[in-house]
């Protein structure tokens, strides 16, 4: 059925940044084709009737199911890294032999931030919250008024949800949002936050403190060469 197909498209691009059906405001006869036609029916017919890797979750129509598939696959799993050989046959990675590089959304930009100064309010529920508070209130950016007028300008610069589309984000890639990450009230307030976690922990040992921040941030350890280079700027306060 068109609805199991067009589901399935839209949690693929959810995951992998590009979908399936790249018209995905035009899905049909009038639209492009699906790139994987038999991948498209086949998980549609998961979605319908679970029969692959079954759970407690495997209802019919469970979308928890789908995306726990998805998300276990070896696809999904593989690295970002290019390979030369690959790349020259398929440039666009149209037959998936790594994990496209994408951006982030601008919620998870946000969330973020607040995540790895351990400040995010996970709370769930509740009324939603006006949009100015943005940038003082910890709560996920799921909760916050979005409307065309209401929209909170941190996430505007980084490509929210557009209030008149609900398909596909547009992406862009502009100055202003590495200047949103330097001088934003709520990047400067976290990044203390975080500095100062750091600093109390590892006062004392330069290379702790490189690992440790890499940690936290990256959720991995620092290169050699990288904890080499961050030594040497935090001896000479570069």
């Amino acid at each position: 059925p068109l609805t199991a197909r067009v589901a399935v498209n839209q949690m693929w691009m959810r995951h992998f940044g590009t979908p399936l059906v790249p018209t995905v405001l035009d899905f049909g006869q009038n639209g492009q084709a699906p790139t994987h036609p038999a991948l498209l029916d086949w998980l549609a017919s998961e979605l319908i009737e679970p029969s692959f890797a079954k759970t407690s979750s495997s209802a019919p129509w469970s979308m928890k199911h789908l995306h726990r598939l998805i998300v276990t696959s070896r696809t999904y799993r593989m690295a970002s890294t290019p390979d030369d050989k690959n790349l020259a046959t398929d440039p666009d990675n149209r037959w998936l032999w790594r994990m496209p590089s994408r951006r982030m959304e601008a919620e998870l930009v946000r969330d973020g931030i607040l995540f790895v100064a351990g400040k995010l309010d996970l709370t769930f529920g509740g009324p939603d919250i006006d949009y100015e508070l943005g940038l003082t209130v910890n709560r996920r950016s799921l909760y916050f008024r979005h409307a065309q007028e209401k929209q909170m300008e941190f996430l505007k610069m980084f490509d929210c949800a557009a209030v008149t589309e609900c398909y596909q984000r547009k992406e862009s890639i502009v100055p202003q949002q590495a200047l949103a990450l330097a001088n934003s009230d709520l990047t400067l307030v976290q990044a203390r936050i975080i500095a100062r976690r750091l600093h109390e922990t590892t006062a004392t040992d330069n290379s702790a403190f490189v690992t440790a921040a890499f940690e936290r941030v990256l959720s991995r350890s620092p290169t050699r060469s990288e904890e080499h280079t961050s030594e040497l700027q935090s001896r000479f306060g570069i």
